[in-house]
């Protein structure tokens, strides 16, 4: 399916989750805030939401340092 990642389309399996997302973009989940459709999602519901297709997601990775 394909989805809007940081206004960019993305192909990426059905069904998968926020977590599972991260992961495949091979981003730490600890340092990284989630966006779906506007929305903020809390890291404790990255393992439970289901990306559905043409949902925009907004990445935010934090890295340490001044």
């Amino acid at each position: 399916m394909k989805i809007n990642i940081n206004d960019k389309i993305f192909e990426v399996q059905n069904k998968i989750t926020i977590h599972g997302l991260i992961k495949e973009l091979k981003l730490d989940t600890s340092s990284t805030a989630v966006a779906v459709n506007k929305v903020i999602i809390s890291r404790k519901k990255y393992n439970d939401l289901t990306l559905e297709e043409s949902d925009k997601v907004d990445l935010v990775t934090i890295a340490p340092g001044g």
